[in-house]
């Protein structure tokens, strides 16, 4: 007679083994993916609001290439840009300042499948031919 068990000794304690590591691996990747798909959705979050920015000041840029314009071609320039909202328009002593919104959707795939983020901000730039350029503010988006 064997001692210490036999064949079926072994194969018992490599299916333990072998049940210990699918245990532990589903438990982490029952952990791990939520943390990494909100990761993911962040980074998203944040290359959308980048874009928000970016947009702004390209449409800055084209605000003041013609700072002489009158006010209704300088809403139909900002008007013209995607993403683009111009939601006031006001001609003052300080030149004429065009209140606008930018809007970016942002769509990604991923191993977690399709992802979406919005961002959205508002923008105030004020255009004087005979000052030099006011800086683009950014502003509190009406609701």
């Amino acid at each position: 007679m064997r001692y210490g068990g036999g064949h079926s000794a072994r194969l018992r304690r490599r299916l333990l083994a072998a049940t210990a590591l699918l245990a532990i691996a589903a438990v982490g990747a029952a952990v791990a993916l939520p943390l990494l798909r909100d990761r993911s959705q962040r980074r998203l979050e944040r290359r959308a609001d980048r874009e928000v920015t970016a947009t702004a000041l390209r449409t800055r840029a084209a605000l003041l290439a013609t700072p002489s314009a009158r006010e209704g071609t300088l809403r139909d320039t900002a008007g013209a840009l995607d993403g683009v909202e111009v939601l006031t328009v006001e001609a003052g002593a300080a030149g004429v300042r065009l209140v606008f919104r930018v809007r970016v959707a942002k769509t990604a795939a991923s191993v977690f499948g399709w992802q979406r983020a919005t961002a959205a901000g508002c923008f105030a730039q004020v255009v004087n031919p005979a000052a030099a350029p006011a800086a683009l503010e950014r502003l509190p988006c009406p609701s």
